[in-house]
């Protein structure tokens, strides 16, 4: 089995999301055509880093 490595996923979805940030602000009409592209990566990111964050610790009542 292939280990997957999120953090490396995370720096990509990084650098795709800057780029198309960049191009967005040069051009008005480049901001229509890569904002559905940005909602996705956003997104996707966000999901890759749940994957990776540590899970909370689930608070347990004291029984008197």
């Amino acid at each position: 089995m292939y280990q997957i490595d999120y953090e490396k996923i995370i720096e990509n979805y990084n650098q795709v999301i800057n780029t198309l940030e960049y191009d967005s602000m040069r051009s008005g009409g480049k901001s229509k055509l890569n904002v559905q592209n940005l909602h996705y990566l956003y997104s996707m990111k966000e999901k890759y880093e749940q994957k990776i964050s540590k899970p909370k610790p689930i608070p347990t009542k004291e029984v008197k």
